[in-house]
């Protein structure tokens, strides 16, 4: 396996962190983003979708909201999935961060596929979701934070006779 491939899926988990203070930090402040998005969705009583997310609300019998705001629920069950794994390799498994990093970009890659596959016009919403203008800095912070950390590692590896 190459360096990058080394880097991104290590033979061993440990806390052996090689790839640089920049994109731990980086790490850091997407988990703490993504810990802060799964206690809106899971919790709030609209699942974030009206309150933050300016979604309107929409009328019929049954109510269709529910609806929308069960499943804005299940999406923060999902990351709040995600955020206990995040936790887990701050704790134990550091070296897992730049495949952590490359989950993140690549999430961001089908969001936006997503948002292509199925789009939800002006219309439907108040105002841009806060979620919908992220995304493409997001790709960007958490793909530059993975090349930060697949390269240092790669040097500090290259340069460890042990490693």
């Amino acid at each position: 396996m190459n360096a990058i491939g080394k880097v991104l899926f290590p033979e061993q988990a440990n806390n052996d962190y090689r790839g640089g203070a920049l994109p731990f930090w980086g790490f850091c402040l997407l988990f703490a983003a993504e810990m802060f998005s799964a206690w809106v969705h899971l919790l709030l009583p609209d699942s974030g979708k009206n309150l933050i997310g300016g979604m309107i609300q929409f009328q019929g019998t049954p109510d269709p909201n529910a609806v929308i705001h069960a499943l804005g629920a299940t999406s923060g069950a999902n990351e709040m999935l995600l955020v206990i794994i995040f936790g887990v390799v701050l704790w134990r498994y550091r070296n897992l961060i730049p495949f952590l990093l490359l989950l993140l970009a690549v999430e961001q890659v089908l969001r936006l596929l997503v948002s292509g596959l199925h789009p939800i016009g002006s219309e439907y919403f108040e105002h841009t979701p806060p979620a919908k203008i992220a995304m493409v800095p997001r790709l960007v912070f958490s793909s530059l934070m993975l090349l930060l950390a697949v390269r240092t590692t790669s040097k500090a590896e290259a340069s460890d006779p042990s490693g």
